[in-house]
């Protein structure tokens, strides 16, 4: 069964290009916006298991490397 989150990114100053293509390129991704406010980023994503969830998209070198902080909403419906 597929699983829907939607995580919100701060993206460090100067990376925030670099960390947009970099998840329109992860299969799990959907959806990426540069958004104004509190956040720099918000993407949906869809996943099968939670350690997908984890292992593929949280862990990714890309968000890693440009990231400040993230916050991840799971949906459950």
């Amino acid at each position: 069964m597929t699983q829907a989150a939607y995580i919100l990114f701060n993206v460090q100053p100067g990376m925030l290009e670099k960390v947009q293509i970099g998840l329109k390129e992860m299969k799990e991704v959907k959806e990426v916006y540069a958004v104004y406010g509190i956040y720099d980023l918000i993407v949906k994503i869809e996943f099968g298991t939670m350690d997908e969830l984890k292992n593929q998209v949280l862990n990714n070198n890309i968000i890693l490397e440009g990231v400040k902080n993230s916050m991840t909403m799971i949906c459950v419906d």
